[in-house]
C-alpha cells in the first residue's frame, strides 16, 4: 500500500471514531491524497516536537506556509504553523483533524481560498463561502465554542483577471463572520494595493502573487493585534 493510501486510510478511520464529525464525501475537482506526505510530514512533526494546547493554529495554503517569521511575529503567543502550499479550503476541511483539532486550540486563523478561485475548476464567490461554513462546522464539531478568524483573500497581480471574485468572495465572509460573535474577519489587503486600487507590487515577491517580507508586514501590523486579543480573551474564558 503506497504512503498517500495509507495516510487516507488514517484520515478516514480518525473521521469514523469521531462520531460528532459529518461523513465527508470528496467532491469532483478535488484531490485531497496529493497532501498526503505534507500531512504525514506535519505528524512526524507533532511527534517530535509536540506543540502545548491551546495555542493559535494558522491554517491555509502557500501565502500561510511561506510566512517563514510567523511565530516571532505572533510571540509571545504560542502558535502551530500549518500552511502547506496550493491547497483549497476543501483540503483544510478534509484534513482539519490532523491540521487543527489535534491540537485543541484557542483560536484558529484561517487563509485559504485563493486557489479555489484560481484552480482548474474555478469556484464563484458563493461556493467559497459555502466551503469557509463546511470548515467552520467542521471544526466546531469538536469545539462548538472555537473562535476563528479569516484572513481575507489577498488580491494580486497574478491573478488579476480573478479580483472581482475575489472582493465578492472576501464580502461574503465578511458578512458570516459580523453575524457571529466567534468569528472574526480582518483585511490587510487594502493596505497591499496601490492609489490606484491595484495590487502595489512594493509587497510582493517577483511572482506577483506571494508576499514578500515587507508584505508579511504589514499583514503582522493588522494580524497580530486581533490575535493577541482573541487569545487573551479565550485564555480567560477557558
Amino acid at each position: 500500500m503506497l504512503l498517500r493510501d495509507l495516510i487516507l486510510l488514517g484520515t478516514l478511520v480518525l473521521a469514523s471514531c469521531q462520531t460528532s464529525l459529518p461523513k465527508l464525501v470528496v467532491p469532483p475537482g478535488e484531490d485531497p491524497a496529493r497532501w498526503a506526505d505534507a500531512i504525514e510530514a506535519f505528524a512526524v512533526e507533532d511527534r517530535e516536537h509536540p506543540a502545548p494546547k491551546g495555542g493559535v493554529v494558522f491554517v491555509g495554503s502557500s501565502s500561510i506556509r511561506m510566512w517563514k517569521s510567523l511565530a516571532a511575529d505572533m510571540a509571545p503567543v504560542p502558535v502551530v504553523h500549518r500552511g502547506f502550499g496550493g491547497s483549497k479550503l476543501f483540503d483544510a476541511i478534509y484534513y482539519s483533524e490532523q491540521l487543527v483539532s489535534r491540537h485543541e486550540p484557542s483560536v484558529v486563523v484561517v487563509f485559504s481560498g485563493t486557489n479555489d478561485i484560481a484552480g482548474k475548476a474555478p469556484k464563484s464567490a458563493e461556493q467559497v463561502r459555502d466551503l469557509f461554513r463546511q470548515l467552520v462546522a467542521r471544526l466546531r464539531s469538536r469545539d462548538r465554542d472555537l473562535t476563528i478568524c479569516n484572513i481575507a483573500i489577498t488580491p494580486t497581480l497574478a491573478r488579476e483577471s480573478h479580483i472581482a471574485i475575489v472582493h465578492e468572495a472576501n464580502r461574503l465572509i465578511r458578512l458570516d463572520c459580523d453575524a457571529d460573535p466567534r468569528l472574526e474577519f480582518v483585511d490587510p489587503s487594502m493596505d497591499l494595493l496601490a492609489a490606484d486600487g491595484r495590487p502595489d507590487l512594493r509587497w510582493f515577491r517577483s511572482d506577483k502573487l506571494h508576499l514578500n517580507e515587507r508584505g508579511y508586514a504589514v499583514w503582522t501590523r493588522h494580524i497580530r493585534p486581533l490575535v493577541h486579543r482573541l487569545f487573551r480573551r479565550e485564555r480567560r474564558a477557558r
